[in-house]
């Protein structure tokens, strides 16, 4: 395997990644704009994250027969297709309820490209998976930074259809780079025997802990811009406000896991636990008195519990294989979890007109991760699974 192979593939699994997250944070900055143009009602809104997160986790949960039946390189492309297609429709919807329907089914891609990327990573870069997986992350934050950012400065300039329809464009970008790239195909390994994971509480309890955490930034994503427009901010700033946050997620993801070199991930684990609650604290608190900082504080601890997250649940399982569907069951519950955190919040903040119960509630989760994540003792590891190795 060649240097220029190489690059080659690492290029086309940043693009990928970078388009992972438009979807959900080009749409937030925008939806004073679409509620009027498409009439998007308050539950509708409420959807628009919601249902994504929830295909994500679905498809995670089924991941173990489709690995199984279907190349890896052959899912992702199809994954990538989807989200292209379901995209591109939205440039002709004009009704919200087709634009939720338009985020199921990227939803459903996006979660086919994350179920099969972590198996094809392994395969293309067996020695250095975990920072090709860091990587892969950081573009993953990164791209719902850029679309967080640019979403309202397109509308400003070409209108809302085109800000939401041309993400688009570099998802085609993307599927014509991976037709491109060559992933040889892995040789099928021994099945390792392990108990259903359905029965674990501790596997329950990472899923919990993970979704939370993804709710958290869902929750963000889908209603910080619209949070500080109602305080009068312009969509433009409250765009380039959780483009701030999510540039700060970036730089936990990357940072943060650097630090955790011992076997107990649990001091930062808790550490970015704390800088989240702080950020939701500030919004509830004292959100005009310096919402930047509150954004990038709140940032860096959703950005750092990610990686932290699976980095835990591989620890629990030596073996990779093992540890591989450890990692899948926890996203696949997590995400679906995940998914009904904005959904909740939108219906909070409909029910009382306000943000303040949205923050409240993010504060009092964050404060039940911390006491959750305490639990996870690396003495624990082996006992909660059975394992004698």
């Amino acid at each position: 395997m060649n240097r220029h192979s190489n690059g080659l593939t690492l290029a086309a699994l940043v693009l990928a990644g970078l388009n992972m997250r438009p979807l959900l944070t080009s749409v937030s900055p925008l939806l004073g704009e679409l509620r009027q143009a498409m009439n998007l009602s308050s539950l509708a809104a409420s959807l628009l994250p919601a249902v994504p997160m929830v295909m994500m986790g679905a498809v995670a949960l089924l991941s173990a027969s489709l690995m199984q039946r279907v190349p890896l390189q052959r899912l992702l492309i199809a994954g990538l297709i989807l989200l292209l297609l379901a995209l591109a429709a939205r440039g002709v919807i004009h009704d919200g309820q087709w634009l939720v329907v338009s985020a199921l089914f990227a939803g459903l891609g996006v979660g086919v490209v994350q179920m099969a990327m972590p198996g094809l990573i392994r395969q293309r870069f067996a020695q250095r998976s975990a920072p090709v997986t860091g990587l892969w992350a950081g573009a993953l934050m990164g791209g719902g930074g850029l679309g967080a950012a640019l979403s309202p400065w397109l509308s400003a300039h070409f209108g809302w259809s085109l800000a939401i329809t041309g993400w688009a464009l570099p998802v085609l970008l993307a599927i014509v780079l991976w037709w491109i790239v060559r992933v040889p195909v892995a040789q099928s390994a021994e099945s390792v025997p392990m108990p259903s994971l359905w029965r674990k509480p501790r596997a329950w309890s990472l899923a919990l802990s993970f979704g939370l955490v993804n709710g958290g930034y869902a929750t963000c994503v889908a209603w910080l811009p619209d949070a500080y427009h109602h305080l009068g901010w312009s969509a433009l700033a409250g765009g380039s406000l959780l483009g701030v946050m999510i540039l700060c997620q970036v730089a936990g993801a990357l940072l943060m896991p650097l630090l955790a070199r011992k076997a107990d991930r649990r001091p930062q684990l808790i550490i970015s636990l704390v800088c989240q609650l702080l950020g939701m604290c500030g919004f509830l608190f004292a959100p005009l008195l310096a919402p930047w900082l509150w954004a990038a504080i709140a940032g860096f601890g959703l950005g750092a519990a990610f990686p932290l997250a699976m980095v835990l649940a591989l620890d629990h399982l030596p073996h990779p294989q093992a540890g591989t569907r450890l990692v899948a069951f926890m996203q696949g519950a997590g995400f679906i979890i995940a998914g009904c955190m904005p959904f909740i919040a939108g219906q909070l903040q409909a029910l009382t007109h306000s943000f303040t119960s949205v923050w409240m509630m993010q504060g009092a989760v964050t404060v039940g991760l911390i006491v959750l994540n305490l639990r996870f003792h690396p003495h624990s590891y082996r006992r909660a699974f059975g394992q004698t190795e």
